[in-house]
């Protein structure tokens, strides 16, 4: 989850058979996909900076 990989974009936001964006669109919902991990935020960003820190402790 920390970037937006293959999973995300093949099985969640694709137009192939099988996708939950699909499955959605199939119920009537609107959807937008937005393919950006977790990462991508500053504050799991200093998370992860805090934790190497602490380990190397």
């Amino acid at each position: 989850m920390v970037v937006a990989g293959d999973h995300a974009n093949n099985d969640m936001a694709s137009d192939e058979e099988g996708s939950w964006k699909l499955a959605f669109e199939a119920e009537g919902i609107d959807v937008e996909c937005v393919l950006r991990g977790l990462g991508s935020i500053e504050a799991v960003q200093d998370m992860y900076v805090s934790h190497t820190a602490d380990a190397i402790k």
